[in-house]
């Protein structure tokens, strides 16, 4: 009775461990992209800000989760409200997949990105030195499509 106590929290603290990476690489790119138009003074459209809060969310949950698990495992009352959480977390997951969605599409001649549209091979630079040099530099529109298919790819695999 021990062993399969004991492999049973084994195995869900992996399966949290898994979310929790999904989300935290969502959580990544989305506060990246966030921060680049921050830093352009561009609006942000409301999807990724609710790409940014679902990821934060998920990762707060499953820190949490991974520590309870580990200690309390097995009570009823906290199986309980991790069943319902772990809901939640499944569904703010499908929600990040729909939000993300254009990132199944291609990532090469005229992409759509979050952080803009055009060529793949593009890039946008902000910021100079006096002289007309560009000194910072965002990623190609092609990277950032390419980032965003990786937000798609783990929120289908969190969920």
């Amino acid at each position: 009775m021990a062993f399969g106590s004991a492999a049973l929290k084994f195995i869900a603290t992996a399966l949290y461990a898994l979310e929790f990476g999904c989300a935290a690489v969502i959580l990544g790119i989305y506060s990246y992209f966030l921060a680049v138009q921050a830093d352009r003074n561009v609006t942000i459209p409301r999807w990724q800000q609710a790409v940014e809060g679902l990821s934060g969310a998920t990762v707060l949950y499953t820190i949490c989760a991974i520590i309870v698990t580990c200690c309390l495992g097995g009570k009823t009352f906290f199986a309980l409200i991790g069943l319902i959480f772990n809901a939640l977390c499944c569904g703010a997951m499908i929600a990040i997949a729909v939000l993300t969605r254009d990132g199944a599409s291609s990532c090469s001649g005229y992409v759509e990105t979050p952080l803009g549209n055009g060529q793949d091979s593009s890039r946008e630079g902000f910021g100079s030195d006096g002289q007309g040099n560009q000194i910072t530099y965002a990623a190609s529109l092609g990277t950032t499509c390419r980032l965003n298919t990786v937000c798609f790819a783990v929120a289908i695999i969190g969920a």
